[in-house]
């Protein structure tokens, strides 16, 4: 294949990768472990550097490093926390032409494996993922490019080069995903199978090939000391490790997890589906055939080295799938991909120089020819019918990636409605809130977020919209005052796989707010110190103002809860807090809640807390005088509150 034509066909194919990974790259919603990823690139923007992060159970910082830039031309948004993986993966096809071409010097053997890397589902998908896995093949595919290079070029200056940069990649690709750390282990055993089969060539290189390694452990041992010192940031590994067959002693887990991993090619793939169509092999055509037989023609020419290196390859990096739990994992195999798209051109490499060899005439070679992209064509059919029909809009899309977080950004950004927004979670994590913020793309809706027992309310005339997932709903009690649960005035269309529309939006007019407000100030509210009463608001410690309760249900008896909502006026953003209303008689604490659901990291001052105690009644109550108690503490000392009342809790009678 002549120069220009393989170049001709490596612009196709670039452009063809390009179009795989950015169609609807923005339908697809977040997930948390990408937000993670975004997050990180926020810190490094921040100028917090380190070697690892503590984010989604320890992340390296390599890909996280090239996103920081997009998000700070991009903003936060989804865009920036995904394009740089696509540029990634991009790359990654470029590079395999580079690889399969000077390993097997020949362009042929460079395009195909280029296409291969173009159009599988295997490559594209963390292409189109905010995931810091892509980088790990990215960087090993010039490291071993420059391996290569190092033992047996010709000219001694370009493997002296090759040995220096290829063992800096070799380095840096432990700082790409977590299995990148076993890059060493392919490399030593590399060497060990040069130093035995290919003696000669090893002793005129051994100095440049202890070279690379040197610099590949030096890159690596920085990361792998910081690690020791703090093992508590790599909580991923040793929860890999403690969940193994290998650590647990199961030695049947060993057969299930080999079956199970090398299943995945052609059989079984990854069932998670964020990565995959749960099941999707692989290669689910011939592809996998050719797979299987340049593997063998791999073991079979074995005393080339780059057909051996290749095999190397993807033992090494199936290894993680091997000795960790449920298998396989696309994520944890990441490592294989530039063995992975070499492999199936080899046999297509053979048979075509053989009926180049063998036959004369050109319609032989043609249809040979046409035959091959024949194979490319139904593969990237293939993969372009299950991405986007068969699997982009699927309800187990919207389950995996709790879908109703990205929605909620959606809907904010669609809505002309520009009133407050206060999402309400059933749990919360920073990652959560993040996934929202990062698709909102307005400035002028005031967003809030809450736990399910309280609601936030800015403080806006027109009035404030709630948004949550039923999945795990506010109390009730709050639930039936503020809202009418049959006129929602959104519902997510997207469904999850038990036909749930999980995203509710519901408006609560202001006039609604302030009846309940009114209520709640109508109340005798006793200092405990003078026994005198004391008229709301009342201030607390400087950060805000107790407005007043409101007791939903004051007919409860023993055995039920009683339903109480306290009001609260942010004056400046609160520490972490909890509120509590203890139920007390003249002799003891009878029962209490403690609570405060307000995400504080958000709120302004003018916001208003409606924050709900459920307070269980015992079955066994005494007939007596009771009073609530109402105060505050933060959670970190356990130290309360004072009022402006010169004490840290208040009485109200019931």
């Amino acid at each position: 294949m002549n120069k220009s034509f393989a170049w001709g066909l490596l612009i196709l194919i670039l452009w063809t990768a390009f179009l795989l990974r950015t169609y609807r790259l923005l339908d697809f919603p977040l997930h948390g472990d990408e937000v993670d990823e975004g997050d990180i690139a926020l810190e490094i923007l921040q100028g917090k550097f380190a070697l690892f992060y503590p984010q989604n159970e320890g992340n390296e910082p390599l890909l996280q490093l090239t996103m920081a830039p997009f998000f700070a031309i991009l903003g936060n948004s989804v865009i920036a926390n995904r394009f740089p993986s696509m540029a990634w993966s991009i790359l990654f096809v470029a590079l395999m032409y580079t690889y399969a071409r000077t390993l097997f010097r020949s362009r042929r053997v460079g395009v195909m494996a280029a296409g291969l890397a173009a159009i599988l589902w295997y490559p594209i998908i963390f292409g189109r993922l905010g995931l810091r896995e892509i980088s790990q093949p990215v960087i090993m595919t010039p490291a071993l490019i420059g391996l290569v290079i190092a033992f047996r070029d010709a000219s001694s200056k370009r493997a002296w080069q090759a040995a220096i940069l290829g063992g800096i990649f070799a380095g840096l690709t432990s700082y790409t995903f977590l299995s990148g750390r076993g890059f060493p282990i392919a490399v030593i055993l590399f060497l060990i199978y040069l130093a035995i089969f290919q003696r000669e060539r090893f002793h005129n290189r051994w100095r440049l090939l202890v070279i690379y390694l040197a610099i590949d452990l030096a890159l690596t041992i920085p990361l792998l000391v910081f690690l020791q010192l703090h093992p508590e940031l790599d909580f991923h590994t040793r929860d890999l490790a403690a969940q193994s067959w290998l650590m647990q002693g199961n030695w049947d887990g060993l057969v299930r997890d080999v079956t199970a991993t090398l299943g995945m090619f052609t059989f079984s793939g990854d069932l998670n589906w964020v990565r995959n169509i749960p099941g999707r092999p692989v290669f689910p055509g011939i592809e996998g055939i050719l797979f299987y037989v340049g593997i063998v023609l791999c073991a079979w020419r074995w005393r080339k080295p780059e057909f051996v290196l290749q095999l190397i390859i993807v033992a090494v990096f199936l290894t993680p799938n091997l000795i960790t739990q449920d298998p396989p994992r696309f994520t944890r195999s990441i490592g294989i991909l530039p063995g992975l798209m070499v492999i199936p051109t080899l046999p297509i490499e053979t048979g075509w120089t053989s009926i180049e060899r063998w036959f004369t005439l050109n319609w032989q070679r043609v249809t040979y020819a046409a035959l091959v992209a024949l194979l490319g064509i139904s593969i990237l059919g293939r993969t372009a019918t299950d991405m986007f029909q068969n699997w982009i809009d699927n309800p187990g899309i919207y389950w995996m990636t709790l879908a109703f977080y990205d929605s909620a950004g959606k809907y904010i950004n669609q809505s002309p409605d520009s009133t407050p927004l206060n999402y309400v979670m059933d749990v919360y994590t920073n990652w959560r809130k993040h996934n929202i913020q990062r698709v909102i793309q307005r400035s002028d809706v005031a967003v809030r977020f809450s736990i399910w027992n309280a609601f936030v309310f800015p403080n806006d005339a027109r009035g404030n919209r709630f948004a949550f997932q039923i999945l795990g709903s506010p109390a009730l009690p709050l639930l039936l005052t503020f809202l009418d649960l049959e006129s929602p005035i959104y519902i997510d269309p997207r469904i999850e796989p038990e036909g749930r529309r999980l995203l509710h939006v519901y408006f609560v007019p202001r006039a609604r707010l302030d009846e309940h407000l009114a209520r709640a100030k109508n109340n005798v509210v006793v200092n405990p110190q003078t026994s005198s009463t004391v008229t709301l608001p009342l201030e607390i410690s400087g950060v805000m103002e107790f407005e007043g309760i409101e007791i939903l249900n004051p007919e409860a008896h023993a055995g039920d809860e009683l339903a109480v909502l306290t009001y609260w006026q942010i004056l400046t953003r609160p520490p972490n807090l909890a509120v509590f209303v203890h139920l007390v008689n003249s002799q003891q604490i009878v029962s209490q809640f403690d609570g405060w659901g307000a995400i504080n990291d958000d709120l302004e001052p003018g916001d208003l807390v409606v924050q709900l105690h459920t307070i269980p009644l015992p079955d066994n109550l005494p007939a007596d005088e009771y009073r609530l108690e109402v105060g505050a503490y933060t959670r970190d000392d356990l130290q309360r509150l004072m009022w402006n009342t010169g004490t840290d809790y208040v009485w109200l009678e019931w």
